[in-house]
């Protein structure tokens, strides 16, 4: 039960976290001066965020047990889809937005 506290801490963090970094993308947008240059700004950052997701991800892989390996294994699959499927968003939008603009 003494972790409860804690886990609530953590979900309030995660939710700034969510809403700072919403709030930066929102930002960065409006003051974008053409679609394709935020997408290669978006890009950039999500590199760097891969890599480091990447890095503790093989930690965090390396020190489980056999049981919960494979649960974490469909844990990075699943964020890879999503990642994915945000990627093509993105393009898609990036796209539209160059068509409106070009008009």
């Amino acid at each position: 039960m003494n972790d409860v506290p804690a886990f609530v801490e953590h979900l309030k963090k995660l939710a700034q976290d969510y809403h700072d970094t919403h709030h930066s993308l929102e930002t960065s947008y409006r003051e974008m001066e053409s679609a394709e240059e935020f997408l290669v700004e978006l890009r950039q950052q999500e590199s760097e965020l891969l890599n480091r997701f990447r890095l503790v991800q093989n930690q965090l892989l390396a020190s489980l047990d056999e049981e919960i390996l494979e649960e974490a294994v469909e844990l990075c699959r699943i964020f890879d889809q999503v990642r994915l499927i945000n990627q093509f968003a993105i393009q898609a939008l990036i796209a539209k937005e160059s068509e409106t603009g070009a008009d």
